[in-house]
């Protein structure tokens, strides 16, 4: 009898603390267990891991810090274990405690956690269907806010305004939507809004460390606006919390920065707990230099900046950016923009930007090394003999001393070796032949000394030069030819006889000289112009051109590019006028006219179509000549007109009738050119393809 009361009582207990029953002992035993077991372990985790995303988050401060920081996405990985506890512990609550008050919550937190691991598609998911459960206003408005974040976080405005107008709508604002809302202001760059509502916040906040971030901001988005009182002030309130030292040396440098202070920053370098970040400081004295005018020091400070720096990156973006439109050493630019690709990580903002600046600038100084390097060898070529010797002569001398000088370090050891005690190479320099400098350089002494100066080319180490072997074409023959003017003297194998050789000393050899310095101008304008978008750097080498090759084949285009690279509207007028006058006909005349009329009205697009009707009738009489007339008409009457690509094709068409392959191929080349999304272009193409190549 006793066992079966017991019985009844255990079953009566385990009825009434079913999660599907609403009856009020069960509704209790589900809340309490929810809240204080499940729910409350959730939330000590999702606290630690909050403190360890603070602690572990590696801010850059050489840019604006955001109001709202990213999850690192190493984050999600490192701390998978400790997530995935967060979220099964949440997930007790919804499989277990279904009739609890804290299935919401549950949800909630399990939200959370896929922001951690940087899963927002669920996140979102997660954070909508908390919406459809009916929760109470603080946890929707929560819930809520957090997707309103996601959107900002991943630029999704229209949504974001889409939840901000339910929050609204519903009274659910809270006190971290302040917050969110000037992170969204400060992603559309609207600093005003975004300062008026981080002040509001930034006062109302309670975790020093989190104040001391918003009032550092804060200085920030004040700098940025050339506000230089609000913004030392504001460095003074972050530093004023002293939360932790890096911050705090940050807004100290910054606040330095605006009084322009060198000695300042030069005590804080003295300082021995700054050592670590020494590179910050040179970063601001700089920047400091550079608004000073002071190209040099600048220069030199960021150099300094960039040992043992984090963000090399960001500095060699910086010296590029010196060096090629301050102080304009290109070479130089040219090298720290390929320093600043290897060091920027690819999500940095600066990153495409610096990666077509290394592009554009090795072109650039691919071609200009060309020009260079002819200018050098005429200017030689006009030297006398015996001054060449000299130069060259010395030259060697100077080679020889360096050769002596890595023997006489080599026949040390014992100073070698303390030399590499501080600082020993690595196996894998000690092994690889270009790797080890010594060694390249002794090898390269060696070759020099057995061979002498070659260039690199086929049967290079042939004694005789002049052999028939080496004379393939007729060219190659007459420069061989142009070499015996040399005298006996130097008409030897050794490495002055081949360097003078290779000087334009005929007018043969000045005449493909000049040949390369032409196209080289002409390549490095129109890339200047096109592809770098730099007007000043590309006046120059068109300038050039026109100049020292008044009768050049790209005049009508380096008139053009000159035109639309022109610093004034004298200057324009100009260039246009040097066009219009000697190439009436050109495309790029043409071209000219349709940017000054812009669009055609629809009237003009009808009168267009019908006069390019009735040029094509012509063209179809085999009236080559008045067809070709009209086209060239038209052109200037309608430019721009939404006929021009076929006006153009018609007109190629007209000089194949009239038996002009010279101009049937031109005209065919700048419409592929100059039309590239016409539906024409591909038989322009076969047609070009199509014209024998002596033509």
């Amino acid at each position: 009898m006793i066992r079966i009361l017991a019985f009844v009582l255990v079953l009566l207990v385990t009825w009434s603390c079913s999660q599907h029953s609403s009856k009020p002992a069960a509704v209790t035993f589900h809340n309490i267990n929810a809240k204080y077991n499940a729910i409350w372990q959730a939330d000590r985790l999702l606290i630690t891991l909050h403190k360890q995303l603070a602690e572990e988050r590696t801010e850059n401060y050489a840019s604006e810090l955001p109001i709202i920081a990213p999850v690192d996405s190493t984050f999600g990985i490192t701390h998978k274990l400790e997530i995935g506890n967060l979220i099964r512990k949440a997930s007790l609550v919804i499989d277990r405690h279904q009739n609890s008050a804290y299935v919401d919550d549950a949800y909630l937190l399990i939200a959370e956690g896929r922001m951690l691991q940087r899963d927002y598609k669920n996140a979102i998911e997660t954070l909508k269907y908390i919406n459809t459960l009916e929760p109470d206003k603080k946890t929707q408005s929560k819930a809520l806010t957090l997707l309103f974040q996601i959107y900002l976080m991943q630029n999704d405005f229209e949504s974001a305004e889409k939840t901000e107008s339910f929050l609204l709508e519903n009274e659910l604002i809270g006190g971290e939507f302040q917050l969110m809302k000037a992170y969204e202001h400060q992603q559309k760059s609207e600093i005003n809004a975004c300062i008026s509502l981080l002040n509001q916040v930034a006062d109302k906040t309670k975790n020093r460390s989190d104040k001391s971030r918003l009032y550092f901001i804060l200085g920030q988005l004040n700098e940025r606006i050339n506000q230089g009182g609000l913004a030392k002030q504001a460095y003074q309130n972050s530093m004023r919390q002293k939360s932790n030292y890096a911050l705090t040396l940050r807004a100290n440098i910054a606040y330095k920065s605006l009084d322009q202070s060198i000695p300042a920053l030069e005590k804080l370098l003295a300082d021995p707990k700054n050592e670590d970040q020494k590179s910050e400081i040179y970063v601001a004295m700089g920047r400091i230099y550079m608004e000073q005018k002071d190209l040099n020091q600048a220069k030199n400070a960021w150099e300094k900046a960039t040992q043992n720096n984090p963000n090399k990156g960001e500095l060699y973006f910086q010296l590029a950016n010196l060096f090629a439109y301050q102080i304009q050493d290109y070479p130089r630019a040219s090298a720290y923009f390929d320093s600043a690709t290897i060091s920027l990580a690819s999500t940095h903002p600066s990153f495409t930007k610096a990666q077509k600046l290394k592009k554009d600038w090795n072109q650039y100084i691919l071609l200009d090394s060309k020009i260079v390097q002819e200018d050098s060898l005429q200017k030689l070529a006009k030297l006398p003999l015996s001054q060449l010797e000299n130069l060259y002569k010395q030259a060697q001398l100077k080679k020889n001393q360096r050769s002596d000088s890595i023997q006489k370090s080599q026949s040390q050891p014992q100073k070698m070796l303390a030399t590499f005690t501080r600082r020993p190479a690595t196996p894998e320099q000690q092994s690889f032949y270009f790797y080890n400098e010594q060694a390249r350089i002794k090898g390269e002494q060696e070759f020099s000394m057995k061979w002498g100066i070659r260039n690199l080319e086929d049967f290079w180490n042939r004694k005789n030069k002049q052999s028939a072997s080496m004379m393939p074409n007729v060219n190659q023959a007459i420069e061989l030819s142009d070499a015996t003017k040399i005298p006996d003297a130097q008409k030897s194998t050794d490495s002055l006889g081949i360097w003078l050789a290779s000087l334009p000393t005929t007018d043969v050899k000045l005449l493909a000289s000049n040949k390369i310095k032409e196209q080289a101008l002409f390549d490095l304008g129109k890339y200047c112009k096109t592809q770098m978008e730099d007007n000043a750097l590309a006046r120059v080498p068109l300038k050039r051109l026109l100049t020292e090759f008044p009768y050049t084949s790209y005049e009508a285009e380096a008139l053009y590019l000159s035109y639309l690279s022109a610093e004034n509207k004298q200057a324009k007028t100009y260039f246009r006028t040097q066009l219009f006058d000697r190439f009436p006909d050109s495309i790029y005349k043409l071209t000219i006219l349709k940017l000054e009329t812009g669009a055609l009205t629809d009237s003009k697009e009808q009168q267009a179509e019908k006069a390019y009707e009735a040029a094509y009738l012509l063209f179809k009489s085999n009236a080559f000549s008045e067809a070709l007339q009209a086209c060239q008409q038209m052109r200037v009457n309608f430019p721009g007109s939404k006929s021009e690509d076929k006006i153009v094709f018609l007109s190629a068409l007209c000089q194949a009738g009239l038996k002009n392959p010279t101009e049937y191929l031109k005209i065919l080349k700048q419409f592929v050119q100059l039309f590239p999304l016409s539906p024409l272009k591909a038989e322009a193409e076969a047609r070009i393809n199509a014209i024998p190549k002596n033509n």
